[in-house]
């Protein structure tokens, strides 16, 4: 189960490390974007009876478009500002703010979740345990978006651009790349991914209401820091490290889980301030 978790929770920060990797912003509405994510696949399931596959599909469309209207919002303001780190901080902390206020109008702020049904139903075994297929799928559609994110970066076009600026945006540059194209294009697909996730979440988290977002967003960041923060591949080392080492937790000291993965992710920002997978390059 903690593989499986893993995975998910690879998928999970994928997003926000892809946004950080092309404008070096940390969005803080990440949380947000996965709530709203979930409620997407709860209104189509319960006002539609259409099943959270088909809120995994439409959220790709629906979260892609929000992230380019963020971005020429919001980026092109804040990358030549004063002070771009702050600045992009406090306007990401309002865009979460927004958003979590309109979750909370929308929908209150008592918790919701997801039927295994709406995903699909039944049980198998493994080794004596049952496991609902509904996980299984879960994990797999994760595992899915985290291939294809791989082919994006690794096989296409864009994707090496996409890297290229990643790595050093200054000699991506000096190569002729269209930055600013390539850049809008990965953070808005990094908004699509958080949605996405979102759809999922509640079959991990047990439930969504607007003010989790803070917990998810600092989650997704505890992820992208033991892989490699900036380097979108490297939230699958994350991951599972997490997903593992947190379900082991949870079964010998409950109490203690997340102090104790609080305290590792301070010794690996001391041992290795790049993550586990970053280069010196990388540090930030």
């Amino acid at each position: 189960m903690g593989l499986l978790e893993g995975v998910f929770y690879a998928f999970m920060a994928l997003g926000l490390n892809m946004v950080f990797g092309v404008v070096r912003m940390v969005n803080i509405a990440h949380g947000d974007l996965i709530v709203l994510g979930g409620y997407l696949a709860v209104v189509m399931f319960s006002s539609a009876h259409l099943s959270a596959l088909a809120a995994f599909v439409v959220a790709f469309p629906l979260f892609f478009v929000l992230g380019v209207g963020v971005y020429y919002l919001l980026v092109p303001k804040l990358e030549v500002s004063s002070d771009p780190e702050m600045f992009s901080f406090t306007a990401f902390f309002g865009l979460s703010m927004i958003i979590e206020s309109a979750a909370a109008l929308a929908f209150g702020y008592y918790p919701t979740s997801l039927p295994f049904s709406a995903l699909v139903s039944g049980t198998f075994y493994v080794l004596g345990h049952g496991v609902p297929k509904a996980f299984a799928l879960m994990a797999a559609l994760s595992a899915a978006m985290l291939s294809v994110t791989y082919y994006y970066l690794q096989m296409t076009k864009t994707g090496r651009a996409t890297r290229a600026i990643m790595q050093n945006k200054e000699q991506a540059l000096a190569l002729g790349i269209n930055s600013r194209l390539v850049t809008l294009i990965a953070f808005a697909y990094g908004f699509a991914l958080a949605g996405m996730a979102g759809v999922l979440a509640p079959y991990v988290i047990g439930y969504i209401y607007p003010a989790e977002d803070t917990l998810i967003t600092v989650l997704a960041f505890v992820i992208a820091i033991i892989g490699a923060l900036g380097d979108p591949l490297s939230s699958v080392v994350g991951g599972l490290v997490f997903g593992v080492a947190y379900q082991l937790l949870q079964v010998f000291l409950p109490y203690l889980a997340y102090p104790i993965v609080f305290f590792a992710l301070l010794a690996i920002i001391v041992a290795k301030p790049g993550g586990i997978l970053g280069k010196p390059e990388r540090e930030v």
